[in-house]
C-alpha cells in the first residue's frame, strides 16, 4: 500500500484519518477518541495522538503530508488557524503546525467567521469545499447537521452567510442532565412520534419548553414509552430549529444535506414532511473532497 498523503478530520471528541493515494482514493481508515477536548485535558500533545494513529502508514525517510480540518485549528487546538471572513471561498488558507518528528508535515485548514450576526465554523467549510469540488456551480442552501448544526447559503462558489443552531447539544443536555433523563430511552427512534413533535414546534416554536416538560408529565401520568418520548423530544427541537431557518429568508424549496446516516435520516424525514426537496451528500465524501481540493489549490 503506497500512501501519498493523509486526510484528518479532527473534532472536539474524535480524530478520523484516511490514508489516501496519489489519485485521492481511500486506501485505509483509522479513528480514535483523541479529540481536541481529550488532548487538551491530558496536556495537549496533538503530535503524539496523530502519530499513534497513522504510524502504520508512514515510510522511513519520508515526511508524510497530513491535511487536517476541524477543531484542531481552534484556539485550544494544535495551532490557532485564523478565520477567513464570509462571504468567502470555502477553500480556506492552510497553516503549518509545528512538529518535532521528521515523519510528518501537518497542514491545518482555517475556519470561517461571520461578523454579523456573529458566527463561526471550523471543519464545515471544508465539507462545503468538497461539495463544490463535485458541483462547482451549486447555488442554494446547505445543511450540515451535528452537535452544532450549520445552515449555509452558497452562491457564486462562496459561503455567503450561515447560522449555527445548538440543537444537537441541547438534545444531549436535556436527555442526559435534565429531569427528562428519567423519561427518555437511551436509544431508538419512532418516526411517527418524531414527526408529531416536529410539526408541533414548527407551527408554534414558542411552546418548545412547555412541550419538553410535557414529556415528563405524560410519562408520569400516562406511561409514555421512552422511545416515543426520545423521538418526540428530537422532533420538538428540530421543529424549533427549522422554524427559525424558514423565517430568516425566502421560501425554502430545496436543501442539500451533508450528514452521517443517522442524522441524515432524521433531517430528511423532517424536510420531506414539509415538501422541501432534499439532496444528500455523505460527510466522508465532503471532507475528503474538500481536503484534496485544499491541497491542490
Amino acid at each position: 500500500m503506497k500512501v501519498d498523503w493523509v486526510a484528518a478530520d479532527w473534532g472536539s471528541t474524535n480524530l478520523r484519518c484516511w490514508a489516501m493515494s496519489e489519485s485521492d482514493k481511500i486506501l485505509d481508515f483509522a479513528h480514535s477518541d483523541r479529540g481536541m477536548k481529550s488532548i487538551v485535558a491530558t496536556g495537549g500533545d496533538f503530535e503524539s495522538a496523530l502519530l499513534d494513529l497513522i504510524r502504520p502508514w508512514l515510510e522511513p525517510g519520508r515526511k508524510m503530508p497530513v491535511a487536517a480540518c476541524g477543531m484542531v485549528g481552534a484556539k485550544q487546538g494544535w495551532i490557532e488557524a485564523p478565520y477567513s471572513v464570509a462571504p468567502c471561498s470555502p477553500t480556506t488558507q492552510r497553516y503549518q503546525a509545528p512538529t518535532h518528528s521528521h515523519e510528518i508535515e501537518v497542514w491545518i485548514h482555517g475556519g470561517i467567521q461571520q461578523p454579523k450576526p456573529a458566527d463561526v465554523m471550523r471543519g464545515e467549510e471544508t465539507q462545503i469545499a468538497g461539495l463544490l469540488a463535485e458541483g462547482p456551480d451549486y447555488e442554494g442552501l446547505v445543511c450540515l447537521p451535528g452537535t452544532h448544526t450549520k445552515w449555509v447559503t452558497v452562491s457564486q462558489g462562496k459561503i455567503q452567510r450561515f447560522r449555527t443552531y445548538l440543537t444537537g447539544e441541547v438534545f444531549a443536555l436535556l436527555s442526559e442532565q435534565s429531569v427528562l433523563k428519567l423519561t427518555l430511552a437511551s436509544e431508538g427512534w419512532d418516526r411517527a412520534a418524531f414527526l408529531e413533535g416536529f410539526q408541533s414546534t414548527l407551527e408554534r416554536p414558542e411552546t418548545l419548553l412547555s412541550e419538553c416538560f410535557g414529556l415528563r408529565a405524560e410519562a408520569l401520568l400516562n406511561d409514555l414509552e421512552g422511545v416515543v418520548a426520545r423521538s418526540r423530544l428530537s422532533g420538538f427541537l428540530l421543529g424549533h430549529e427549522i422554524s427559525g431557518v424558514t423565517k430568516e429568508g425566502p421560501k425554502i424549496e430545496a436543501v442539500t444535506l451533508v450528514a452521517a446516516d443517522s442524522l441524515m435520516e432524521i433531517y430528511e424525514a423532517a424536510l420531506d414532511s414539509i415538501w422541501i426537496y432534499v439532496r444528500t451528500f455523505s460527510t466522508e465524501s465532503a471532507i475528503l473532497g474538500g481536503l484534496a481540493k485544499g491541497r491542490n489549490t
